[in-house]
Order: structure tokens, then C-alpha cells, then sequence
């Protein structure tokens, strides 16, 4: 992965490619009958049509200060690229320039630590859920786009927010970033082991995608683990921030291994610094 200054650099120079009028209608006419793979190639006399130039050298320049990034040539003409419908769908599931917020509604989620009702919110494109009544459950958060409330209650967002969050982390931990396909890298955080902090992370090699989570939920769908939780008849909720309580320990320090307590279970899982299980045993 590049340093900040690299990424800020790239971010800039794809921003400012954007920076003129005609160069945003290129993409657009290009965008519009964009249909993935079938997607049908817009001919060069077409495409100055569509976008009402008729100045065929203005028309070249900013269509070629395109190509490469956002626009590609191919037999009989003009397709967007990768990176061109990336952002156009990032910019549809945000909407950053609407004013409208979306609304939560009424949920029916309890704590997973002591029962009460929680509450969910969402600010600067993140879905949360607190509890108000004690200070066991650290909470719950995580970017949600808005038109994950178009058509959905309450309760059909936590769905949809559990379901994603739940394929997310398991494209993580398995090495792939759920947003840019590039690598990850899982940080054990063993001196965290026992304070608020998260004590396991997940960080994207390539994109700034970052995750921060307790250790079940990232092994949860690991079926040594599962198939334990099943056995000793322990729910783990309709969602994946409900999951049973642990205690975590560093078991070793060179290799970094640790050790979590699921005492509703009666078990004791041991993962190591890529968050592999290496060993399921009775709980001392």
C-alpha cells in the first residue's frame, strides 16, 4: 500500500480528471446505457451528439484527457471503464449532494449485554447502535449508504446492516477487501486485550477500508466455532453484533496467539495473528 501523500496524489489527479463540464457530460452519455460486460460501445460521432458539441476539437481534448482512467476505446467506440462506473455507483449510493437524511424508524433490538432497547442512528453515512442503560456493550457501528433505508423499516435495516456487515468481515478475514478487492491485513492487538479498544483490526492493503472487532465476530463463521456455539444450544442472534460474551487473553506473545473465553459454551477458542483457529478446547 502507498503512503497517505500517495494516495491523496492519486485521489487528486482522478478528482480533478472530473474538473470540467463537458468531460462530467462524456461520462454520463457513457454511463447511461451502461450495461456491465454488454455494455455497447458509444461511436465517436454519436457520443459528440449526445452531449451537444459541435467543436470537434474541444470535443477531442477533453474526451482524451478522459481516456485511460474513466474512458476506454474499443472496436467501434467509446465504453467507460471500471473505475468510471465504481465511482458513478458510489456517488448514486450516497447521494452526497441530497439534503434529505434518512430516517431510522422504531427498531425492536435489545443489548447484548443487559437487555435494554437500543437505539440506532445514522450520521456521516454510518449506521449505530448504542445502549443507553449500561456501559458493558461497547456499541455498534458501521457505513451504511443511504439507499439501504429506501423501502425498509427499522427492522429491515438492521437486516440488511447485519447481512452486509456479516459478508464484509468474511471477505476480510479471508483476505479481500470488500470494497476494492485488494489484500487485507489483520492486526492482532494483543496490549488492547482487556481495554475498550478493539482489540482485533482488519486494514485493506490498497483502499482506506479499515475494521475494528472483538474476535468472535470475526471468527464466528469459522465452523469449529460455529459448530461449538451449535452444539452447547448458544444463540447467536438474528444479527451479528448479538453474539454471546467472551474474555479474551494473550495466550502467547512470540507467536502471537490468543485465547477466547466463551463461557456460555464452556469453551475456549485459540486463534493466532491471521485469525486462524488453532485449537478448540474445554474452558478452564
Amino acid at each position: 500500500m502507498g503512503t497517505d501523500e500517495d494516495l491523496l496524489a492519486d485521489a487528486r489527479e482522478a478528482f480533478a480528471l472530473l474538473g470540467h463540464d463537458l468531460r462530467l457530460e462524456i461520462l454520463l452519455a457513457l454511463l447511461a446505457e451502461w450495461e456491465a460486460i454488454y455494455t455497447e460501445p458509444v461511436g465517436y460521432a454519436e457520443l459528440m451528439a449526445a452531449v451537444g458539441v459541435e467543436d470537434s476539437g474541444r470535443f477531442n481534448y477533453h474526451l482524451q484527457r478522459l481516456r485511460g482512467a474513466y474512458v476506454r476505446k474499443v472496436e467501434g467506440g467509446y465504453v467507460p471503464t471500471a473505475s468510471a462506473t465504481a465511482l458513478y455507483r458510489a456517488v448514486l449510493a450516497h447521494r452526497p449532494t441530497s439534503s434529505i437524511e434518512p430516517d431510522p424508524g422504531s427498531i425492536d433490538a435489545a443489548c447484548p449485554a443487559c437487555g435494554s432497547a437500543l437505539a440506532l442512528e445514522y450520521e456521516r453515512g454510518f449506521a449505530s447502535l448504542d445502549c443507553d442503560a449500561c456501559e458493558r456493550w461497547p456499541g455498534f457501528t458501521y457505513p451504511f449508504p443511504r439507499n439501504g433505508f429506501e423501502g425498509r423499516d427499522g427492522e429491515a435495516v438492521l437486516e440488511a446492516l447485519s447481512d452486509r456487515v456479516r459478508h464484509h468481515l468474511e471477505l476480510a478475514r479471508g483476505g479481500q477487501c470488500p470494497h476494492c478487492a485488494g489484500s487485507t491485513t489483520v492486526d492482532l492487538r494483543p496490549d488492547a486485550v482487556g481495554s475498550e479498544a478493539h482489540y482485533v483490526g482488519i486494514a485493506c492493503d490498497v483502499c482506506p477500508f479499515v475494521v475494528g472487532i472483538d474476535a468472535l465476530a470475526a471468527i464466528r463463521g469459522d465452523e469449529r466455532v460455529a459448530s461449538v456455539l451449535r452444539e452447547a444450544g448458544v444463540e447467536t442472534g438474528r444479527y451479528c453484533w448479538e453474539l454471546p460474551e467472551t474474555t479474551a487473553r494473550v495466550e502467547s506473545r512470540e507467536p502471537p496467539l490468543l485465547a477466547v473465553e466463551i463461557e456460555a459454551a464452556s469453551v475456549t477458542v485459540v486463534i493466532d495473528e491471521a485469525l486462524a483457529v488453532r485449537e478448540v478446547r474445554s474452558a478452564e
